[in-house]
Protein backbone atom coordinates (compact mmCIF):
# COMPACT_ATOMS: atom_id res chain seq x y z
CA UNK A 1 0.00 0.00 0.00
CA UNK A 2 1.14 3.34 -0.59
CA UNK A 3 2.23 5.31 2.31
CA UNK A 4 2.63 9.39 2.76
CA UNK A 5 5.06 8.90 5.72
CA UNK A 6 8.06 7.86 3.82
CA UNK A 7 11.57 8.75 4.73
CA UNK A 8 14.92 9.11 2.97
CA UNK A 9 15.71 5.92 4.86
CA UNK A 10 12.61 4.46 3.20
CA UNK A 11 14.01 5.10 0.43
CA UNK A 12 17.00 3.86 0.12
CA UNK A 13 16.17 0.38 1.66
CA UNK A 14 13.59 0.34 -0.99
CA UNK A 15 16.00 0.86 -3.98
CA UNK A 16 18.60 -1.11 -2.01
CA UNK A 17 16.39 -4.04 -2.43
CA UNK A 18 14.96 -3.65 -5.89
CA UNK A 19 17.47 -1.86 -7.46
CA UNK A 20 16.70 0.66 -9.93
CA UNK A 21 13.10 1.95 -10.61
CA UNK A 22 11.53 4.13 -12.45
CA UNK A 23 11.08 7.56 -10.80
CA UNK A 24 7.13 7.27 -11.69
CA UNK A 25 7.29 3.53 -9.66
CA UNK A 26 8.57 5.33 -7.01
CA UNK A 27 5.94 7.94 -6.74
CA UNK A 28 3.17 5.29 -6.66
CA UNK A 29 5.02 3.46 -4.38
CA UNK A 30 5.11 5.89 -1.65
CA UNK A 31 2.23 8.08 -2.35
CA UNK A 32 4.73 11.47 -2.93
CA UNK A 33 4.91 13.81 -5.38
CA UNK A 34 7.51 14.03 -7.87
CA UNK A 35 9.12 17.14 -6.13
CA UNK A 36 8.80 15.52 -2.88
CA UNK A 37 11.01 12.57 -4.06
CA UNK A 38 13.14 14.87 -5.57
CA UNK A 39 14.18 16.30 -2.16
CA UNK A 40 14.72 13.08 -0.81
CA UNK A 41 16.68 12.41 -3.42
CA UNK A 42 19.05 15.45 -3.00
CA UNK A 43 18.93 14.74 1.16
CA UNK A 44 20.25 10.87 0.22
CA UNK A 45 23.32 12.50 -2.13
CA UNK A 46 25.89 10.34 -3.27
CA UNK A 47 24.03 7.81 -1.97
CA UNK A 48 21.79 7.66 -4.89
CA UNK A 49 22.01 8.05 -8.30
CA UNK A 50 19.90 8.97 -11.45
CA UNK A 51 20.05 6.82 -14.61
CA UNK A 52 18.48 7.52 -18.31
CA UNK A 53 16.66 11.02 -18.79
CA UNK A 54 12.76 12.13 -18.48
CA UNK A 55 9.66 9.58 -17.89
CA UNK A 56 12.51 6.80 -18.49
CA UNK A 57 14.66 8.18 -15.58
CA UNK A 58 15.63 5.44 -12.88
CA UNK A 59 16.83 5.87 -9.52
CA UNK A 60 19.44 3.49 -7.81
CA UNK A 61 21.35 3.00 -4.41
CA UNK A 62 24.96 3.13 -4.71
CA UNK A 63 26.30 -0.34 -3.16
CA UNK A 64 26.83 0.35 0.58
CA UNK A 65 29.78 -2.33 0.87
CA UNK A 66 31.88 -0.21 -2.15
CA UNK A 67 32.55 3.30 -0.62
CA UNK A 68 31.69 5.25 -3.65
CA UNK A 69 32.75 5.11 -7.85
CA UNK A 70 36.26 4.27 -9.43
CA UNK A 71 37.28 5.62 -12.40
CA UNK A 72 37.64 3.47 -16.17
CA UNK A 73 40.83 4.73 -17.98
CA UNK A 74 41.64 3.97 -21.12
CA UNK A 75 45.67 2.87 -22.86
CA UNK A 76 45.36 4.43 -26.21
CA UNK A 77 47.21 3.29 -29.48
CA UNK A 78 49.67 6.34 -28.94
CA UNK A 79 50.65 4.89 -25.00
CA UNK A 80 48.48 7.64 -23.70
CA UNK A 81 46.03 7.66 -20.84
CA UNK A 82 42.92 8.76 -20.42
CA UNK A 83 39.55 8.54 -19.03
CA UNK A 84 36.57 6.16 -19.87
CA UNK A 85 34.18 7.60 -17.11
CA UNK A 86 33.03 6.73 -13.26
CA UNK A 87 32.05 2.90 -12.93
CA UNK A 88 29.55 2.71 -10.06
CA UNK A 89 28.43 -0.36 -8.40
CA UNK A 90 24.85 -0.95 -7.72
CA UNK A 91 23.15 -2.43 -5.27
CA UNK A 92 20.13 -4.83 -6.05
CA UNK A 93 19.35 -7.15 -3.44
CA UNK A 94 22.16 -9.72 -3.02
CA UNK A 95 23.06 -9.19 -6.75
CA UNK A 96 25.75 -5.64 -7.92
CA UNK A 97 24.69 -4.01 -11.48
CA UNK A 98 27.34 -1.42 -12.60
CA UNK A 99 26.59 2.01 -13.75
CA UNK A 100 29.51 3.57 -16.49
CA UNK A 101 28.75 7.31 -16.42
CA UNK A 102 30.85 8.63 -19.43
CA UNK A 103 30.75 12.11 -20.95
CA UNK A 104 31.42 10.69 -24.26
CA UNK A 105 29.26 7.58 -24.03
CA UNK A 106 31.01 4.95 -26.59
CA UNK A 107 28.59 3.32 -28.70
CA UNK A 108 30.51 -0.34 -28.50
CA UNK A 109 30.14 -0.07 -24.61
CA UNK A 110 26.39 1.30 -24.23
CA UNK A 111 24.58 -0.69 -27.46
CA UNK A 112 21.12 -2.15 -26.46
CA UNK A 113 19.87 -2.59 -23.30
CA UNK A 114 23.31 -1.12 -22.23
CA UNK A 115 22.59 2.53 -24.04
CA UNK A 116 22.14 4.27 -20.74
CA UNK A 117 25.14 2.27 -19.42
CA UNK A 118 23.75 0.06 -17.14
CA UNK A 119 25.30 -3.21 -16.48
CA UNK A 120 23.29 -6.51 -15.15
CA UNK A 121 26.20 -7.35 -13.40
CA UNK A 122 30.13 -7.19 -13.98
CA UNK A 123 30.26 -5.39 -17.60
CA UNK A 124 30.26 -7.42 -20.11
CA UNK A 125 33.65 -5.93 -21.48
CA UNK A 126 35.42 -5.91 -18.76
CA UNK A 127 34.47 -9.60 -18.19
CA UNK A 128 37.91 -10.97 -20.09
CA UNK A 129 40.53 -9.19 -16.99
CA UNK A 130 38.91 -11.63 -14.43
CA UNK A 131 41.64 -13.77 -13.17
CA UNK A 132 41.34 -17.10 -14.76
CA UNK A 133 43.11 -20.25 -15.59
CA UNK A 134 47.04 -20.75 -14.61
CA UNK A 135 48.23 -17.44 -14.43
CA UNK A 136 44.55 -16.80 -12.56
CA UNK A 137 44.91 -19.23 -9.75
CA UNK A 138 48.53 -17.77 -9.34
CA UNK A 139 46.66 -14.37 -8.88
CA UNK A 140 44.31 -15.56 -6.27
CA UNK A 141 46.51 -16.95 -4.25
CA UNK A 142 47.98 -13.59 -3.63
CA UNK A 143 45.13 -11.56 -3.61
CA UNK A 144 43.40 -13.96 -0.51
CA UNK A 145 46.54 -13.35 1.42
CA UNK A 146 46.67 -9.48 1.04
CA UNK A 147 42.93 -8.80 1.32
CA UNK A 148 41.71 -11.85 3.17
CA UNK A 149 39.32 -13.27 0.46
CA UNK A 150 39.00 -16.16 -1.14
CA UNK A 151 42.11 -18.19 -3.21
CA UNK A 152 39.47 -19.08 -6.12
CA UNK A 153 38.87 -16.14 -8.22
CA UNK A 154 35.50 -17.11 -9.89
CA UNK A 155 34.35 -17.08 -5.96
CA UNK A 156 35.22 -13.59 -5.69
CA UNK A 157 32.02 -10.97 -5.56
CA UNK A 158 32.28 -8.35 -8.02
CA UNK A 159 33.24 -5.68 -5.25
CA UNK A 160 36.71 -7.94 -4.60
CA UNK A 161 37.75 -8.33 -8.18
CA UNK A 162 36.95 -4.48 -8.13
CA UNK A 163 39.18 -4.41 -5.00
CA UNK A 164 42.00 -6.78 -6.75
CA UNK A 165 42.41 -5.36 -10.24
CA UNK A 166 42.14 -1.59 -8.81
CA UNK A 167 45.63 -2.46 -6.74
CA UNK A 168 46.77 -5.08 -9.57
CA UNK A 169 45.39 -4.79 -13.05
CA UNK A 170 48.13 -2.83 -14.46
CA UNK A 171 48.80 -4.99 -17.63
CA UNK A 172 45.42 -6.82 -18.29
CA UNK A 173 44.28 -8.25 -21.21
CA UNK A 174 42.75 -4.86 -23.88
CA UNK A 175 43.38 -1.12 -22.64
CA UNK A 176 40.88 -0.81 -19.90
CA UNK A 177 42.65 -0.13 -16.44
CA UNK A 178 40.38 0.23 -13.06
CA UNK A 179 40.98 3.09 -10.21
CA UNK A 180 43.05 5.88 -9.97
CA UNK A 181 45.42 3.67 -7.65
CA UNK A 182 48.12 1.20 -7.47
CA UNK A 183 47.42 -0.03 -11.09
CA UNK A 184 47.10 3.20 -13.05
CA UNK A 185 50.44 4.02 -11.09
CA UNK A 186 52.34 1.21 -11.64
CA UNK A 187 50.65 1.19 -15.48
CA UNK A 188 52.69 4.65 -15.92
CA UNK A 189 55.69 3.55 -13.92
CA UNK A 190 56.22 1.23 -16.75
CA UNK A 191 56.67 3.50 -19.38
CA UNK A 192 58.99 4.70 -16.92
CA UNK A 193 60.73 1.67 -16.98
CA UNK A 194 60.64 1.28 -20.92
CA UNK A 195 62.45 4.41 -21.77
CA UNK A 196 64.34 3.68 -19.06
CA UNK A 197 65.78 0.84 -20.86
CA UNK A 198 64.60 -2.04 -18.38
CA UNK A 199 63.94 -4.25 -20.99
CA UNK A 200 67.14 -3.87 -23.05
CA UNK A 201 68.31 -6.96 -21.99
CA UNK A 202 65.34 -9.10 -21.88
CA UNK A 203 66.24 -11.88 -24.19
CA UNK A 204 64.35 -15.52 -24.61
CA UNK A 205 67.70 -17.14 -23.96
CA UNK A 206 68.41 -15.69 -21.19
CA UNK A 207 65.19 -14.72 -19.40
CA UNK A 208 62.39 -17.09 -20.50
CA UNK A 209 64.07 -20.14 -17.95
CA UNK A 210 64.50 -17.84 -15.02
CA UNK A 211 60.37 -16.43 -15.63
CA UNK A 212 59.08 -19.97 -16.42
CA UNK A 213 60.49 -21.02 -12.65
CA UNK A 214 58.88 -18.04 -11.23
CA UNK A 215 56.00 -18.45 -12.60
CA UNK A 216 55.46 -22.46 -11.17
CA UNK A 217 56.84 -21.23 -8.03
CA UNK A 218 53.75 -18.38 -8.30
CA UNK A 219 56.23 -15.85 -8.16
CA UNK A 220 54.60 -14.27 -11.07
CA UNK A 221 52.78 -11.37 -11.11
CA UNK A 222 49.49 -10.75 -12.60
CA UNK A 223 50.63 -9.90 -15.80
CA UNK A 224 47.70 -11.11 -18.33
CA UNK A 225 44.44 -12.18 -18.13
CA UNK A 226 45.02 -15.27 -20.73
CA UNK A 227 43.11 -17.87 -19.63
CA UNK A 228 44.00 -21.60 -19.69
CA UNK A 229 45.58 -24.21 -18.04
CA UNK A 230 48.96 -24.13 -19.62
CA UNK A 231 51.40 -22.85 -17.95
CA UNK A 232 52.89 -19.39 -19.08
CA UNK A 233 54.01 -15.94 -18.31
CA UNK A 234 53.79 -12.30 -19.56
CA UNK A 235 56.73 -10.18 -20.03
CA UNK A 236 58.38 -8.08 -22.88
CA UNK A 237 61.10 -9.05 -24.73
CA UNK A 238 64.08 -7.14 -26.66
CA UNK A 239 66.15 -9.66 -28.92
CA UNK A 240 69.27 -8.29 -29.76
CA UNK A 241 68.32 -7.29 -33.50
CA UNK A 242 65.72 -4.78 -31.73
CA UNK A 243 66.06 -1.26 -30.41
CA UNK A 244 62.37 -1.37 -28.85
CA UNK A 245 60.79 -4.58 -26.24
CA UNK A 246 57.70 -6.46 -27.42
CA UNK A 247 55.09 -7.82 -24.89
CA UNK A 248 54.81 -11.40 -25.54
CA UNK A 249 52.91 -14.08 -23.71
CA UNK A 250 55.46 -17.46 -23.95
CA UNK A 251 53.87 -20.63 -22.59
CA UNK A 252 55.89 -23.42 -22.16
CA UNK A 253 56.49 -27.26 -21.42
CA UNK A 254 56.73 -29.24 -18.33
CA UNK A 255 59.87 -31.01 -18.47
CA UNK A 256 60.92 -33.06 -21.95
CA UNK A 257 62.37 -35.75 -20.15
CA UNK A 258 58.66 -36.65 -19.22
CA UNK A 259 56.13 -38.15 -21.39
CA UNK A 260 53.78 -35.23 -20.56
CA UNK A 261 56.54 -32.69 -20.91
CA UNK A 262 57.21 -34.54 -24.47
CA UNK A 263 53.56 -34.49 -25.35
CA UNK A 264 53.18 -30.77 -24.38
CA UNK A 265 56.20 -29.55 -26.05
CA UNK A 266 54.89 -31.61 -29.53
CA UNK A 267 51.69 -30.04 -29.32
CA UNK A 268 53.57 -25.87 -29.03
CA UNK A 269 55.14 -26.64 -31.88
CA UNK A 270 51.95 -27.57 -33.64
CA UNK A 271 50.30 -24.76 -32.67
CA UNK A 272 53.62 -22.53 -33.95
CA UNK A 273 53.05 -24.35 -37.00
CA UNK A 274 49.60 -24.04 -37.22
CA UNK A 275 50.06 -20.46 -36.92
CA UNK A 276 52.62 -20.58 -39.90
CA UNK A 277 49.80 -22.13 -42.03
CA UNK A 278 47.37 -19.78 -41.39
CA UNK A 279 49.67 -16.80 -41.64
CA UNK A 280 50.87 -17.74 -44.98
CA UNK A 281 47.13 -18.40 -46.54
CA UNK A 282 46.62 -14.94 -45.56
CA UNK A 283 44.82 -15.31 -41.96
CA UNK A 284 45.69 -12.88 -39.47
CA UNK A 285 46.95 -15.26 -36.97
CA UNK A 286 49.12 -14.49 -33.79
CA UNK A 287 53.00 -14.20 -34.71
CA UNK A 288 54.74 -17.01 -32.40
CA UNK A 289 58.40 -18.12 -32.06
CA UNK A 290 59.07 -21.55 -30.45
CA UNK A 291 62.23 -22.28 -28.53
CA UNK A 292 64.07 -25.66 -26.68
CA UNK A 293 65.96 -24.18 -23.82
CA UNK A 294 67.71 -26.63 -21.15
CA UNK A 295 64.48 -29.14 -20.23
CA UNK A 296 61.71 -26.90 -21.62
CA UNK A 297 59.46 -25.93 -24.74
CA UNK A 298 58.87 -22.32 -25.01
CA UNK A 299 56.21 -20.61 -27.28
CA UNK A 300 56.52 -17.12 -27.52
CA UNK A 301 53.35 -15.44 -28.81
CA UNK A 302 53.18 -11.62 -29.51
CA UNK A 303 50.29 -9.86 -28.05
CA UNK A 304 48.10 -8.39 -30.41
CA UNK A 305 46.42 -6.34 -27.90
CA UNK A 306 49.90 -4.10 -27.56
CA UNK A 307 51.46 -1.18 -30.31
CA UNK A 308 54.63 -0.97 -29.86
CA UNK A 309 56.11 -0.62 -26.83
CA UNK A 310 53.55 1.40 -24.74
CA UNK A 311 50.22 1.34 -26.79
CA UNK A 312 46.97 -1.03 -26.31
CA UNK A 313 44.15 -1.78 -28.18
CA UNK A 314 40.79 -2.81 -26.36
CA UNK A 315 40.44 -6.53 -27.10
CA UNK A 316 36.87 -8.53 -26.11
CA UNK A 317 36.09 -12.27 -26.29
CA UNK A 318 33.27 -14.39 -27.80
CA UNK A 319 32.24 -15.11 -24.70
CA UNK A 320 31.76 -11.82 -23.46
CA UNK A 321 30.07 -10.44 -26.66
CA UNK A 322 27.76 -14.32 -26.54
CA UNK A 323 27.17 -12.95 -22.23
CA UNK A 324 26.28 -9.25 -23.60
CA UNK A 325 23.90 -10.14 -26.47
CA UNK A 326 23.48 -13.48 -27.37
CA UNK A 327 23.12 -15.68 -24.43
CA UNK A 328 23.64 -18.97 -26.17
CA UNK A 329 26.96 -19.93 -23.81
CA UNK A 330 27.83 -22.87 -25.56
CA UNK A 331 28.72 -24.04 -28.84
CA UNK A 332 30.25 -23.64 -32.15
CA UNK A 333 31.88 -20.65 -33.24
CA UNK A 334 29.74 -20.22 -35.77
CA UNK A 335 26.31 -20.26 -34.38
CA UNK A 336 27.01 -17.73 -31.92
CA UNK A 337 29.15 -15.56 -34.70
CA UNK A 338 26.05 -16.21 -37.26
CA UNK A 339 24.03 -14.49 -34.59
CA UNK A 340 26.37 -11.71 -33.98
CA UNK A 341 26.12 -10.96 -37.62
CA UNK A 342 22.34 -10.99 -37.62
CA UNK A 343 22.59 -8.21 -34.92
CA UNK A 344 24.78 -6.39 -37.03
CA UNK A 345 27.67 -6.77 -34.29
CA UNK A 346 30.20 -7.83 -36.57
CA UNK A 347 30.87 -7.96 -40.32
CA UNK A 348 30.02 -10.46 -42.70
CA UNK A 349 33.60 -10.95 -44.03
CA UNK A 350 34.68 -11.69 -39.77
CA UNK A 351 31.62 -14.76 -40.01
CA UNK A 352 33.31 -16.27 -43.27
CA UNK A 353 36.08 -15.95 -41.67
CA UNK A 354 35.37 -17.28 -38.56
CA UNK A 355 33.92 -20.40 -40.63
CA UNK A 356 36.77 -20.80 -41.89
CA UNK A 357 38.64 -21.28 -38.59
CA UNK A 358 36.13 -23.07 -37.57
CA UNK A 359 36.23 -25.95 -40.12
CA UNK A 360 40.52 -25.46 -39.70
CA UNK A 361 40.43 -26.28 -36.15
CA UNK A 362 38.03 -29.24 -37.07
CA UNK A 363 39.96 -30.69 -39.63
CA UNK A 364 43.34 -30.39 -37.30
CA UNK A 365 41.79 -31.73 -34.17
CA UNK A 366 41.23 -29.07 -32.50
CA UNK A 367 38.83 -29.81 -29.02
CA UNK A 368 39.03 -26.66 -27.76
CA UNK A 369 37.51 -24.57 -29.92
CA UNK A 370 35.57 -22.82 -26.99
CA UNK A 371 34.10 -18.98 -26.71
CA UNK A 372 37.18 -17.84 -24.72
CA UNK A 373 39.98 -18.96 -27.70
CA UNK A 374 38.50 -16.13 -30.17
CA UNK A 375 38.37 -12.67 -29.50
CA UNK A 376 37.37 -9.30 -30.97
CA UNK A 377 38.87 -6.27 -31.05
CA UNK A 378 36.76 -3.03 -29.03
CA UNK A 379 36.80 -0.40 -31.21
CA UNK A 380 34.71 3.38 -30.43
CA UNK A 381 31.50 1.82 -32.31
CA UNK A 382 30.01 -1.26 -33.60
CA UNK A 383 30.89 -3.56 -35.93
CA UNK A 384 33.38 -5.47 -33.42
CA UNK A 385 36.29 -6.44 -35.38
CA UNK A 386 38.09 -9.98 -35.83
CA UNK A 387 41.52 -10.21 -33.96
CA UNK A 388 43.97 -12.47 -34.54
CA UNK A 389 43.77 -16.49 -34.09
CA UNK A 390 45.27 -17.84 -31.37
CA UNK A 391 45.86 -21.15 -29.21
CA UNK A 392 44.96 -22.80 -32.47
CA UNK A 393 46.60 -26.50 -32.08
CA UNK A 394 45.21 -30.52 -31.69
CA UNK A 395 44.07 -30.42 -28.31
CA UNK A 396 42.70 -33.61 -28.76
CA UNK A 397 45.92 -35.20 -28.02
CA UNK A 398 46.88 -33.22 -24.87
CA UNK A 399 47.92 -35.58 -21.85
CA UNK A 400 44.58 -35.89 -19.82
CA UNK A 401 43.88 -33.94 -16.31
CA UNK A 402 45.87 -37.05 -14.33
CA UNK A 403 48.66 -36.49 -16.37
CA UNK A 404 48.82 -39.08 -18.66
CA UNK A 405 49.82 -39.46 -22.42
CA UNK A 406 46.24 -41.49 -23.30
CA UNK A 407 46.52 -42.90 -27.16
CA UNK A 408 43.56 -41.32 -29.09
CA UNK A 409 42.44 -41.58 -32.84
CA UNK A 410 41.77 -38.70 -35.20
CA UNK A 411 38.45 -39.32 -36.92
CA UNK A 412 37.53 -36.07 -38.88
CA UNK A 413 33.67 -35.67 -39.34
CA UNK A 414 31.91 -34.60 -42.19
CA UNK A 415 30.77 -31.22 -42.49
CA UNK A 416 27.33 -29.96 -42.15
CA UNK A 417 25.83 -28.92 -45.72
CA UNK A 418 25.92 -24.91 -44.92
CA UNK A 419 29.41 -25.65 -43.47
CA UNK A 420 31.01 -27.81 -46.97
CA UNK A 421 32.22 -24.91 -49.03
CA UNK A 422 34.75 -23.15 -46.29
CA UNK A 423 35.36 -26.87 -44.96
CA UNK A 424 36.70 -28.01 -48.82
CA UNK A 425 39.05 -24.91 -48.71
CA UNK A 426 40.45 -25.48 -45.34
CA UNK A 427 41.13 -29.28 -46.36
CA UNK A 428 44.62 -28.31 -48.28
CA UNK A 429 45.52 -25.93 -45.57
CA UNK A 430 44.84 -28.84 -42.63
CA UNK A 431 46.81 -31.83 -45.11
CA UNK A 432 49.34 -28.86 -45.55
CA UNK A 433 49.68 -28.52 -41.55
CA UNK A 434 49.96 -32.17 -41.04
CA UNK A 435 52.22 -32.55 -43.43
CA UNK A 436 54.39 -29.74 -41.50
CA UNK A 437 53.81 -31.93 -38.13
CA UNK A 438 54.95 -35.44 -39.48
CA UNK A 439 58.17 -33.93 -40.82
CA UNK A 440 59.55 -31.25 -38.03
CA UNK A 441 62.54 -32.34 -36.98
CA UNK A 442 62.31 -30.81 -33.08
CA UNK A 443 58.76 -33.34 -32.89
CA UNK A 444 58.49 -36.23 -31.29
CA UNK A 445 58.55 -39.66 -33.36
CA UNK A 446 54.92 -40.75 -31.59
CA UNK A 447 53.33 -37.30 -32.52
CA UNK A 448 54.67 -37.53 -36.44
CA UNK A 449 53.11 -41.19 -36.55
CA UNK A 450 49.57 -39.34 -35.49
CA UNK A 451 49.95 -36.68 -38.27
CA UNK A 452 50.56 -39.37 -40.45
CA UNK A 453 47.68 -40.77 -39.19
CA UNK A 454 45.56 -37.87 -39.78
CA UNK A 455 46.78 -37.21 -43.25
CA UNK A 456 45.10 -40.39 -43.84
CA UNK A 457 42.00 -39.69 -41.79
CA UNK A 458 41.78 -36.44 -44.22
CA UNK A 459 42.35 -37.81 -47.65
CA UNK A 460 39.68 -40.80 -46.67
CA UNK A 461 36.84 -38.27 -45.19
CA UNK A 462 37.92 -35.78 -48.14
CA UNK A 463 36.86 -38.52 -50.80
CA UNK A 464 33.82 -39.35 -49.00
CA UNK A 465 32.54 -35.56 -49.13
CA UNK A 466 33.36 -35.16 -52.71
CA UNK A 467 32.22 -38.15 -53.20
CA UNK A 468 35.77 -38.86 -56.11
Amino acid sequence: MPTNTSSCRDLLNYLQIHGPTLSSALVAHFGISRPTLSRRVQELGDRVVSIGHARATRLAAIHEDAGGSISLYRALENGQVELVGQLTPIQDGEQTQWLLDSGNPQPALCTGEFKDGLYPGWPWFLEDVRPAGFLGRAFGKRMAGLFQIKEKPDDWTDLELMLTLTGFGSNLSGNFILGYGHALDESQAHKVKIADGYYANNAPQSSYPLFAQRALNEDEEYGSSAGGEQPKFTTMVCDTSEQTPRSVIVKFSPELTTPVGRRWADLLFAEHIANLVLRAAGFDSAKTRIFEMGDRAYLESERFDRIGPTGRLGLVSLRALDAAYIGQGSGSWVDCARKLHTAKLITADDLARIRQLDCFGQLIANTDMHFGNLSFFLPSNTPYPLAPNYDMLPMQFRPSSTGEVIERTFEPKLPKPEDQAAWLQMMPLALDYWQQVASHESISPDFRQIATQAINALQRIHKIATGI
